[in-house]
């Protein structure tokens, strides 16, 4: 057993000091394509298209009604998010999801923006990014995912907020797309509690005239008792215009309070109120962000390490298939009898 494992252990020994043996035979070769790779990699990085980002920061407002998640949770279904009702505020993760949906998207990728870095002209966003194709609907599609990936937008969890970060070639482009995108949030929260409060305002003007009609019953009820009974001295009597009295005054009571949410819900649906509050506003990006280069001429050099390291594999494979292949036929004329051998010589 002893045997058998300082036999594995010298193979190993053996194996690995071969593997030494070729790379410090082939050392030239490796370092020739670390430094390809390296100056491709360089390359590649200081000819690349410098992107100039545009960063936003807000905050979601808190609404001052629970039933406000309802109207927001609907509204966000249209976009295929799922918000849970109960709570007062909208999380800042469905914003995150907001910002690369297609409803915020979409007419910004029909729209046209005015480029300063093309002296001023008024640019379609299909023709910004060089979006081609004969059907319009395909064309918008493309649009939008070419919006969707430069659009970055992450959660802060500290604050609460949400961090939209959006890189093109053009400054002015990232700063416009960047204040469309924060527009079309603030646009889409206020048409969302508007049409939340219309429709709360069209149901409480149903509920108070039903609470109308129910009070001028209970009016006339009364109405008719008293007109019946001019002299109130019976304890039957008296009890029973105490219970009408009674039902006078709470119906009276669900009236008033409908009446006062109907006009809450006149003044929400009137009202232009943002719901985000823009904690960092958008700015013209007068620095590009880096190229990288160096860290593409380290990609690079690995990448050439790699490469020379499958160069020397191959080489040393089709190397010892040559020296394995002249054993095998060495040893097949070992094994050849001499009058054949001879025979095949004559």
């Amino acid at each position: 057993m002893r045997e058998v494992t300082s036999e594995a252990s010298t193979d190993d020994e053996i194996s690995l000091v071969a593997i030494a043996n070729v790379l410090l035979r082939k050392r030239r070769t490796i370092a020739a394509m670390v430094l390809i790779g390296a100056a491709v990699g360089l390359i590649v990085g200081m000819l690349g298209t410098r992107k100039y980002a545009s960063t936003a920061t807000f905050v979601p407002q808190m609404a001052n009604d629970q039933s406000g998640a309802s109207g927001l949770a609907l509204a966000a279904s249209q976009f295929g998010i799922r918000v849970a009702n109960g709570g007062s505020a909208w999380p800042a993760a469905i914003y995150v999801e907001l910002l690369s949906s297609r409803g915020l998207l979409e007419p910004i990728a029909v729209d046209t923006l005015v480029v300063a870095e093309k002296g001023n002209q008024r640019v379609a966003v299909m023709d910004l990014f060089e979006v081609r194709d004969a059907a319009p609907a395909r064309r918008v599609e493309k649009t939008v995912r070419a919006l969707r990936a430069i659009v970055s937008a992450t959660e802060v969890k500290k604050l609460g907020a949400v961090q939209l970060t959006l890189s093109t070639k053009w400054p002015s482009v990232s700063l416009a797309l960047t204040q469309r995108l924060i527009d079309g949030v603030s646009r889409f929260n206020t048409k969302t509690r508007q049409s939340q409060a219309t429709a709360e305002r069209q149901f409480v003007e149903g509920q108070a005239r039903e609470a109308e009609h129910a009070l001028r019953i209970a009016e006339d009820r009364m109405q008719a008792f008293l007109q019946r009974n001019r002299i109130v001295g019976s304890p039957e009597l008296t009890f029973e215009r105490d219970r009408l009295q009674r039902e006078i005054t709470l119906r009276q009571q669900a009236y008033t309070s409908l009446l006062q949410s109907h006009e809450e819900a006149r003044i929400r649906e009137v009202r232009d109120t943002p719901v985000i509050t823009v904690l960092e506003a958008p700015v013209l990006a007068a620095i590009g962000e880096s190229r990288q280069a160096a860290l593409k001429a380290a990609m690079g050099a690995i990448l050439g390490v790699f490469a020379a390291l499958v160069v020397i594999a191959a080489s040393e494979g089709r190397a010892s298939s040559s020296h394995a292949a002249q054993a095998f036929f060495q040893t097949l004329d070992d094994a050849t009898p001499r009058f054949l051998s001879r025979r095949s010589e004559t």
